[in-house]
């Protein structure tokens, strides 16, 4: 509709063209005669009107040409508001076939409409796919960014862990800190290695000094970070067990610490049960408690109603499930497993458990 407007303001600017052009040759030839006239009565030179003259044979030539032009353009201007007509009806009859649900094939007249709808069809299915591959791009780019975040993370954590097996404690605990202040990598994963790296620098000092206190002091708290930070890690809550069971106090206090401390090593072999360090140490807590004297057992009963409980047989059981997820892996489990043996009467195996003699 905006198209055969646009012609019908063509349409009319042509006539008005063409009869402008009609008045400026009407308005020449009057001067012309006008101009032979004045030569005859008063007698001017005949050659400046013969000039005069074939300039106004020229000029109207020009306007020949012009209205030549403007008759051309006219007929194209009809023809295109015949065509537009046309077009007109036929995507209204289009639309009224596609709204009764009656389109099956395109007609003559339709043809055009029809076509143009696949057209755009076609163009919205580019469209699409065009979106599509800009976000896979974006996923591509995106999945990229991830996988060098995590190798630079898996980095990381192999050369901390490298240091550790180096027993560089010290390095090991800066380069931990500097990760975990620039925010480089998961927190919890770098919170339980400093946690692991500050009980290995208290073990190197004196068991009354202050510096030993002040790393274990450290070390329970990136433990509980870690904690805090992955409820569902089972390293998290293997140090965090670890370092609480070093915290100092008075002998109530320790008890009632052991409950916490062996809920967090039954979640941490439960979170890892291919981890047999997490195990051991819900075995070595059982083989402590049962080794408990008379006298220790009744100051835990006079301050707990349920003191803590273990015995031989279950320190046995979890040291030796420890023992075959990694035979070997910790000459203390082999030699808890014949203590264990040695107090349920069990000699022999005990003796088993034990490396052979010289």
């Amino acid at each position: 509709r905006c198209l055969g407007c646009s012609m019908s303001a063509g349409y009319a600017s042509a006539i008005s063209f063409t009869a402008a052009g009609i008045a400026v040759g009407a308005s020449l030839a009057s001067l012309a005669y006008n101009t032979f006239r004045i030569a005859e009565r008063q007698g001017s030179d005949l050659m400046m009107a013969e000039t005069t003259a074939q300039k106004l044979e020229t000029a109207a030539q020009k306007l020949e040409e012009i209205y030549a032009a403007a008759v051309a353009d006219l007929s194209a201007v009809r023809q295109e508001l015949t065509a537009t007509a046309e077009l007109r009806q036929a995507l209204e009859q289009a639309t009224a076939i596609k709204l009764k649900g009656e389109l099956q094939a395109p007609s003559t007249a339709a043809a055009f409409p029809v076509n143009v709808e696949q057209s755009l069809a076609k163009q919205d299915t580019a469209a699409e796919a065009a979106a599509e591959a800009a976000a896979d791009e974006a996923a591509v780019a995106e999945a990229a960014t991830e996988a060098a975040a995590a190798d630079a993370e898996a980095a990381l954590h192999a050369r901390c862990d490298s240091l550790f097996v180096e027993q560089a404690f010290a390095p090991l605990l800066e380069t931990l800190t500097a990760a975990l202040s620039s925010g480089r990598g998961a927190p919890e994963q770098l919170l339980w290695r400093a946690a692991r790296a500050c009980k290995k620098l208290a073990e190197a000092e004196d068991p009354k000094s202050e510096v030993r206190m002040e790393h274990l002091r450290d070390g329970l708290e990136y433990a509980t970070r870690a904690l805090e930070a992955a409820p569902e890690l089972g390293a998290a809550h293997k140090w965090y067990a670890i370092l609480l069971g070093t915290r100092p106090g008075s002998t109530a206090d320790k008890i009632k610490s052991s409950f916490a401390v062996k809920q967090h090593f039954d979640r941490a072999a439960e979170l890892d049960p291919a981890d047999p360090t997490s195990r051991h140490l819900v075995g070595l807590w059982c083989y402590e408690v049962a080794r408990l004297s008379w006298l220790e057992r009744k100051a835990a009963s006079a301050l707990f109603a349920s003191p803590p409980e273990a015995t031989y047989q279950e320190a046995y059981t979890h040291l030796s499930h420890a023992e075959r997820l990694e035979p070997g892996f910790y000459a203390n489990n082999r030699l808890l497993l014949a203590k264990c043996c040695s107090e349920m009467g069990q000699r022999q195996e005990a003796r088993d458990w034990l490396p052979p003699g010289p």
